[in-house]
């Protein structure tokens, strides 16, 4: 099973629809049981694919240490292989509670992710994680063996990498597996700032993927009708750089034989 947190210490940058699109091909190309986790008190990610009820099992739940780490009862399908365990405004709150008291199970997370792996109940994990090292993200981090971190091309994006990479580097004493898997340069479009900090990027000592994605009114459109634009506009640009990165990342789509 693998596990992946997307991370940037930025909002903005692309890495909820990232997750959700990376979701949508890993299920419908590569037919993989595909489980997203929504670590943003925002909850984009949650409310793309579900209204949530008031008896639903959220993040919080985990990291307040008031549920168990069972799962099967605990996520929510939300398509055909896929599942998602939302997050809640809670979190809000909760990061307050944990900066006073330090009192969030920033285990949970991993607790959970070694109970599905054993019950070999997914295949990949998805995490979207808030913007900055908040109790959700850390938790995430703390249960992820990647961090794939999506970017602009833009001045703030690359003075804030450096930090980034230590803090993320920081978290090997806690979890040595945890690896970053390359940054992703997010809403590319030819022209001279982009493609000159572009450059600059690909020169820093940092995996950088060598597929991006391009910038399209699609995506937009794609978001505001709650579907992926791997299936809301398959033929646009971001749809196949999406499909193209989901093979940089996992290999060749298998064939059926």
């Amino acid at each position: 099973m693998r596990t992946i947190a997307l991370l940037n210490m930025k909002g903005g940058v692309g890495k909820t629809t990232t997750v959700i699109n990376l979701a949508h091909v890993l299920t419908h190309d590569y037919h993989q049981r595909v489980l997203v986790v929504d670590c943003d008190p925002q909850c984009n990610l949650s409310n793309f694919y579900t209204d949530l009820g008031d008896e639903t099992v959220t993040v919080a739940d985990y990291l307040k240490s008031t549920q168990e780490p069972f799962w099967e009862d605990c996520l929510l399908e939300v398509g055909n292989g896929l599942w998602l365990l939302p997050a809640s405004p809670s979190l809000w709150e909760l990061d307050l509670a944990s900066h006073k008291n330090g009192d969030s199970n920033i285990m949970s997370l991993r607790e959970l992710m070694e109970v599905i792996e054993e019950d070999k109940g997914m295949d990949v994990v998805l995490f979207d994680c808030p913007p900055g090292f908040t109790a959700a993200s850390t938790a995430a981090l703390m249960a992820a063996q990647e961090v794939i971190i999506p970017v602009l091309m833009d001045g703030f994006s690359l003075e804030g990498m450096a930090e980034m990479l230590h803090q993320i580097t920081s978290m090997h004493q806690a979890n040595p597996s945890l690896e970053v898997g390359g940054v992703l340069i997010n809403q590319w479009h030819r022209s001279a700032p982009v493609v000159q900090a572009e450059q600059v990027l690909r020169a820093m000592p940092v995996p950088v993927y060598h597929q991006t994605i391009r910038r399209t009114d699609k995506v937009l459109e794609s978001t505001m009708v709650k579907v992926p634009v791997t299936e809301y506009s398959i033929a646009s640009s971001a749809a196949r750089d999406y499909r193209l990165l989901a093979q940089e990342i996992f290999g060749e789509v298998p064939t059926d034989e």
